[in-house]
């Protein structure tokens, strides 16, 4: 793995250094563990101001960082969708959507520090910080949504989109601590690879949208 300090000291280079530095902290001890002088000093810059000059607070690192990311998850799909479009099943659109999550720690050196941080972003309760990560991803989630309701007409809309927001927050614990597997309260499940994972998850999804309404929920539609 490549190390932040490893990149030439330019200023672009300089940025990018701070930011994989901050994503690596931020992916293993939270957005609020970390300051933003520790940043620098980790990253190596001489300069105690580096991160303010930059980014000039941590609202910046973090609204770069999401935006780093959601640039290479597009890049991703991209290149995984390069195929001519077809009509696709709910499956299948499932699966595609959840691909290049669990294609990102292979495609990129800091992927895996990535998706750990995206699970921290969604548990995290700074208004601010869920406006900012709500614009970058917002589009995504929109076209997500329309493709299930053709796909899911008979669920009222407010009941599709809360189970996809549970669905999809579980889903990035998942996909982010996958190395759990090894050590679960249920023995070693460290043995699926990472197509049978993302099969597994697709289920998971699949079956927490078609799921069959509780009578007693059924008051709140």
């Amino acid at each position: 793995m490549t190390s932040p300090r490893q990149i030439d000291d330019r200023p672009a280079d300089t940025r990018q250094r701070l930011l994989l530095t901050a994503l690596q902290l931020y992916a293993r001890e939270g957005l609020h563990a970390v300051s933003l002088r520790r940043i620098g000093v980790e990253a190596g810059c001489k300069n105690s101001a580096a991160v303010h000059y930059h980014f000039h607070n941590k609202l910046g690192v973090v609204q770069a960082l999401v935006e780093l990311i959601a640039a290479e998850l597009t890049r991703i799909n991209r290149q995984l969708q390069s195929k001519p479009t077809v009509a696709l099943s709910l499956r299948q659109t499932c699966r595609n959507t959840l691909l290049p999550l669990m294609r990102l720690p292979v495609e990129q050196d800091w992927g895996a520090d990535a998706v750990r941080f995206i699970s921290r972003l969604v548990s995290d309760n700074d208004p601010d910080i869920a406006l900012m990560v709500n614009r970058v991803f917002a589009p995504f989630w929109l076209r997500l949504d329309q493709a299930l309701a053709k796909q899911l007409p008979e669920l009222p809309a407010p009941v599709r989109q809360l189970r996809l927001m549970f669905m999809s927050t579980n889903i990035f614990h998942g996909a982010a601590e996958v190395a759990w597997l090894d050590h679960s309260p249920l023995g070693d499940l460290s043995h699926f690879d990472e197509d049978t994972l993302l099969d597994h998850l697709v289920d998971y999804l699949i079956g927490g949208l078609q799921a069959t309404s509780n009578p007693n929920t059924e008051k709140v539609l």
